[in-house]
C-alpha cells in the first residue's frame, strides 16, 4: 500500500513545487506591496494590493508589452478608484454608475472570445465601493492607488527587462520551427497526423492572439496585422498540406532538394524572432528567402507555384515588420466610422449576444448587492456582493462550479481558522500567517476548493483584528450563502448563457460568416477589396471555430456525436480555407461580363445550399436570398485554372457537408 502511495505523494509534492515557483513573482510582488501599504497608508487599505496584483499577475509575462499601453492601463484603474468614490455619495449615483460601468468594461474588453477580459478592471470598480469613505479618507484610497500604480509599473518593466532573455518563444517561431519539421517529415514518408493537429491548434492560437490586437481606428494595430498576414499564410499552407497533399509532393529530385530546402528555411525562421523587426536577424532570411524564390520561379508547375507563393508573402511580412515605427496600415485597413459604431456597439446591443447578455446579469448583481450594502449597518455586508460578483461568470457552468468550491472552500477555511487563530494573539502573528494564506492562495489553482479556502484563510486573519473570531466566521459563512442562492437565481431565470447555448450560437456565426464570405467576394467581382472587412471576417471566423473546438468536449459526451460535428467544421475550415484564396484570385484580375456571370451565379446556388444544411441543423436561416430559378449553376470559368479549381473544390466540400448533414438527419449516421 505505501509503495503504490508513496511515487503519488511526490508527484504531488513536486506537481505543488512547481506551481509554487511559477507563482514566486506574484507572491513576492503582494507581499512587498500589502507591508509596504500597511507601514504607509494603514490597515485599511491593503484591498487595493488584491487589484493591483491582479493586473500584474496579468501582465507581466507579456511580451514586449509597451510603457504607453501599461501607463493607459494603469491611469485607468484610477479612473475607476473615482468612479467608485463617486458611487459610494448615494444610492442614485450606485444604481446610476452600477448600471452603467459594467457595460462600459465588458463591452469593451470581454467578447465571447476573451470572456475574462472585463474582471481586472471592473474588479476595481467593485470593491472599491465596499467600504464608502469621506473626502479625507479618498484621498488617501487615491495616494494610495497612485503608489501601488507606480509599483507595478515599475515592478513589470524590471521584470520584463531581467527577462529579456528568457521570455518564451512566440507563436509564430513555434509555427516554423514544427512546419519545417513536419514538411522534413512528410517528404521522408513519416507520419504526420500528430504534427498536423498542432498546427492546426498553433494557428488557432494566433488568429486569436491577432483577436486581441484590434485597434481602435484599423481593425487590427501594426503587430496584429502581422500576426493576421502570418496566420493567414500559414493557414494557406496547411490547407495544400492536409487536404491537398499531392500538390506540394516533389515530382522530381530538384523539386525534392527545394522543398527539404524549404523545410529547413522554416526551421531556421524559427530561432529568429523575424516579426520584431530586428534587421540583422532577418537580412539573411531575406536574402535566403530570395534565393529560394527565384529558384521555385523557374518552373511553373503547381507545385514550384505554391512554393513561390509561400515565399513571397512571408518575404513581404519580414518586409512589413521592419517599416520604421511600424506604420504599415494603409487607409484599406482602417474601419470607416459608422462600421465602428455599427459593428462594436450597436450590433452588440441585441438579447443573444455574449456582451448584452452577461453585462445586464453583472449589472443586476452589482445594482442589488451595492444597494445592499450601502443600507446596511454591517461594516462587512460587502462580503455579500464581494462573494456575488467573483460567483457570477460568464458561463452558467462555470459559475455553477464556482458556488460548489467557494462555499465548501469557505466553510473548511472557517475551520482551519478557528483553529489556528487562538494562538495568534498579536498583531504581528496575524500578519504573518495572512503572508503565508497569501503564499499559498497564489500557489492554489484559482476556482478550486484549496484556492477558495486559503482566501477564506487570509480574508478572516485580518478580519479578526477588528472583530470577534466567532462573529467574523459566522458573518463569512452567512455571506456565502446568501451570494449562492442570489447569484443562483440570476444564473437561471436572467438572462441565462449556457455553454451549450454558446456552442450553437457559435455555430450559427461560423455559417453567418460563409454567407458573409460569399458576400464580400459578390462585392469584389466590381469593388476594390476591403482588408479590414476580410481581416476582420477571418478572425472571427477563426477564433469561433477554436472556441467550439475547445467547448465541444464539454458539451457532447458521446463519441459519436463529437465526431459528426468535428467532420463538420473540418468541412467548413477548408471550405473558408478555398473561399479566402479566391478573393485573392480575383483581385488581381479585371473579367468580362460573362465570366462575372458565373460567379454571380455560383455565389447564388451556393448560398442557397448553404441555407439548406442551416435548416437541416436547425440553425436560423439567412435572410433575403435571391432566387436561383432558371439560373445556370457553373463552377469553372474559361481561361482560370486556379480560380476554377478553387471554385469547384469548394463546390465538393460543400457537397459533402450536405450529405454529412442529410445523413443525420436521416438516422444513417
Amino acid at each position: 500500500m505505501k509503495e503504490v502511495r508513496l511515487p503519488q505523494f511526490y508527484e504531488q509534492a513536486e506537481s505543488v513545487w512547481k506551481k509554487f515557483l511559477q507563482a514566486l513573482p506574484v507572491i513576492v510582488f503582494f507581499l512587498i506591496l500589502f507591508y509596504s501599504v500597511i507601514y504607509l497608508f494603514g490597515m485599511q487599505y491593503t484591498m487595493i494590493v488584491s487589484l493591483v496584483t491582479v493586473v500584474f499577475q496579468v501582465n507581466y509575462k507579456k511580451r514586449n508589452i509597451p510603457a504607453g499601453a501599461l501607463a493607459k492601463l494603469l491611469i485607468q484603474q484610477i479612473f475607476l478608484l473615482c468612479l467608485a468614490y463617486t458611487a459610494t455619495w448615494n444610492i442614485i449615483l450606485s444604481l446610476l454608475l452600477n448600471l452603467v460601468v459594467p457595460f462600459w468594461l465588458i463591452f469593451t474588453k470581454a467578447s465571447q472570445f476573451n470572456q475574462l477580459g472585463y474582471f481586472s478592471t471592473l474588479m476595481t470598480f467593485t470593491f472599491m465601493q465596499f467600504i464608502p469613505a469621506d473626502w479625507g479618507g479618498f484621498i488617501t484610497q487615491f495616494e494610495a492607488m497612485v503608489f501601488c500604480c507606480i509599483f507595478v509599473f515599475i515592478t513589470i518593466r524590471l521584470y520584463q527587462y531581467i527577462n529579456r532573455g528568457r521570455q518564451s518563444i512566440c507563436t509564430e517561431r513555434k509555427i516554423m520551427q514544427l512546419f519545417g519539421c513536419t514538411l522534413e517529415k512528410f517528404l521522408n514518408g513519416q507520419d504526420i497526423r500528430g504534427d498536423l493537429r498542432e498546427l492546426f491548434r498553433l494557428q488557432r492560437v494566433l488568429y486569436q492572439e491577432a483577436n486581441n490586437k484590434r485597434g481602435k481606428k484599423h481593425i487590427v494595430t501594426s503587430e496584429g496585422k502581422l500576426q493576421y498576414m502570418f496566420a493567414l499564410l500559414i493557414q494557406r499552407t496547411l490547407y495544400l498540406v492536409s487536404t491537398q497533399s499531392s500538390i506540394i509532393m516533389p515530382s522530381d529530385e530538384q523539386a525534392r532538394s527545394l522543398a527539404l530546402a524549404t523545410a529547413h528555411y522554416m526551421q531556421t525562421a524559427g530561432n529568429i524572432d523575424f516579426l520584431s523587426g530586428i534587421r540583422s536577424g532577418n537580412r539573411s532570411l531575406k536574402k535566403e528567402g530570395r534565393r529560394l524564390l527565384t529558384e521555385a520561379e523557374k518552373e511553373n508547375d503547381i507545385f514550384h507555384r505554391h512554393i513561390a507563393n509561400f515565399f513571397r508573402m512571408f518575404l513581404f511580412i519580414l518586409h512589413q515588420s521592419e517599416i520604421k515605427d511600424r506604420g504599415i496600415l494603409s487607409e484599406q485597413w482602417e474601419v470607416p466610422p459608422k462600421h465602428r459604431f455599427r459593428e462594436r456597439i450597436l450590433a452588440r446591443f441585441r438579447p443573444d449576444t455574449f456582451e448584452m447578455r452577461f453585462a445586464l446579469r453583472m449589472s443586476v448583481v452589482l445594482m442589488a448587492g451595492m444597494t445592499f450594502n450601502l443600507l446596511s449597518k454591517d461594516s462587512h455586508s460587502y462580503w455579500f456582493v464581494m462573494n456575488a460578483f467573483l460567483l457570477l461568470r460568464p458561463m452558467y457552468e462555470d459559475s455553477n462550479y464556482r458556488m460548489r468550491t467557494r462555499f465548501l472552500g469557505t466553510a473548511a477555511g472557517c475551520v482551519i481558522v478557528a483553529l489556528i487563530l487562538p494562538f495568534c494573539n498579536t498583531m504581528s502573528s496575524h500578519l504573518i500567517l495572512a503572508g503565508i494564506m497569501v503564499t499559498c492562495m497564489y500557489t492554489a489553482t484559482p476556482g478550486t476548493i484549496i484556492h477558495a479556502l486559503f482566501v477564506t484563510c487570509f480574508a478572516l486573519s485580518m478580519t479578526t483584528l477588528a472583530i470577534g473570531e466567532t462573529m467574523a466566521v459566522f458573518l463569512r459563512m452567512a455571506y456565502i450563502v446568501s451570494a449562492v442562492l442570489f447569484v443562483l437565481v440570476i444564473n437561471r431565470f436572467f438572462f441565462p448563457t449556457s455553454l451549450v447555448s454558446q456552442v450553437r450560437y457559435n455555430l450559427q456565426l461560423l455559417f453567418h460568416m460563409h454567407h458573409m464570405y460569399l458576400r464580400m467576394l459578390e462585392d469584389s467581382l466590381t469593388n476594390q477589396l476591403d482588408y479590414w472587412r476580410i481581416c476582420d471576417a477571418q478572425i472571427q471566423y477563426h477564433t469561433a471555430l477554436a472556441q467550439i473546438r475547445n467547448d465541444l468536449p464539454k458539451v457532447e459526451k458521446d463519441e459519436k456525436d463529437r465526431s459528426y460535428y468535428n467532420r463538420i467544421l473540418n468541412i467548413t475550415w477548408c471550405m473558408a480555407s478555398e473561399i479566402q484564396q479566391m478573393f485573392f484570385q480575383i483581385k488581381h484580375k479585371k473579367r468580362g461580363a460573362e465570366a462575372r456571370k458565373i460567379m454571380e451565379q455560383y455565389i447564388l446556388y451556393t448560398d442557397y445550399v448553404l441555407n439548406q444544411i442551416q435548416e437541416m441543423l436547425h440553425l436560423k436561416k439567412e435572410k433575403k436570398l435571391k432566387n436561383i430559378e432558371e439560373m445556370k449553376y457553373q463552377r469553372y470559368i474559361e481561361g482560370e485554372p486556379e480560380l476554377s479549381s478553387l471554385m469547384t473544390q469548394y463546390a465538393r466540400n460543400l457537397s459533402r457537408l450536405y450529405v454529412l448533414v442529410l445523413k443525420r438527419v436521416r438516422n444513417e449516421y
